[in-house]
């Protein structure tokens, strides 16, 4: 296998996100880019210039769809969540490209390919202590999940050997378990009709109005364009605050670790 280079795992990150735009498209799905993405794109039209990641976002109704019929239609790009992969260890989708491998943070971790995220927007309830609450058992679900280490971990032998026997009893419970119970503490008012969605499946804490992600434009990322909320903005400075004004040099780093290769 060849060794992936930043530049070719951003070439190949944005092939995925062109193929996933292009099928959004035909199908009437709304996407939006995400987080550091769409940052990157309103302030560089393009990645922010210390990441090396792609992050998608939907509403629950666009994001089942989504999950319902990609693989049916593409063969290379696939999508994945423990919806539909038992073995699958987020609670959140990633779209991949099965020509690669990925191993995050290296070759004891994680395997995967490389990946552009799709995070899901579920209903918020109006009562903030509800929200609260909400996120609490999330919180609490993902440190029980990362005790649910099924891979070598790195570090000399005692320190190996001490992760691995706090980890035993967690290794009982099957795979999947946590994420499925994120998800459905995700979905309780997926019946109710609220005017606030939230990101209930990964470790973001901020809540937005739905009708922020009713309008769509396109920016500019990379040369090409891609849906954005209209309402941008407001969207930023929720998750930002002042997202104009850079970080402090000594946070311009990435917040990645992995190796990615080529398939032969």
């Amino acid at each position: 296998m060849r060794e992936i280079n930043t530049e070719e795992l951003k070439k190949i990150q944005v092939e995925i996100l062109d193929v996933m735009s292009q099928f959004c498209e035909k199908h009437g799905i709304q996407y939006w880019l995400d987080w550091g993405t769409l940052l990157g794109a309103i302030r560089h039209k393009g990645y922010i210039p210390w990441d090396d990641d792609v992050d998608t976002g939907m509403l629950r109704k666009d994001y089942d769809i989504f999950m319902k019929l990609f693989n049916e239609e593409n063969d290379r790009y696939k999508v994945y969540s423990v919806e539909n992969d038992p073995s699958y260890s987020f609670p959140f989708a990633k779209i991949i490209d099965t020509q690669t491998v990925l191993y995050e943070p290296d070759e004891h971790g994680y395997k995967s390919a490389v990946y552009v995220d799709l995070f899901v927007y579920d209903n918020a309830p109006e009562d903030e202590e509800e929200v609260r609450r909400m996120f609490q058992r999330r919180d609490f679900l993902l440190k029980m999940r990362s005790l649910q280490w099924r891979h070598r971990p790195s570090g000399n032998v005692l320190r190996r050997a001490l992760i691995y026997m706090a980890n035993v009893p967690m290794r009982l419970i099957p795979t999947g378990y946590f994420e499925k119970k994120i998800i459905q503490n995700a979905r309780k008012y997926q019946d109710t009709e609220t005017g606030k969605i939230g990101n209930f499946t990964d470790s973001y804490t901020v809540t937005a109005d739905k009708s922020i992600f009713t309008d769509f434009i396109y920016v500019e990322f990379e040369g090409k364009k891609y849906r954005a909320p209209a309402r941008y903005d407001e969207w930023l400075h929720a998750a930002y605050g002042d997202y104009m004004q850079l970080p402090p040099v000594e946070k311009r780093v990435s917040r990645h670790s992995f190796n990615a290769y080529y398939l032969d």
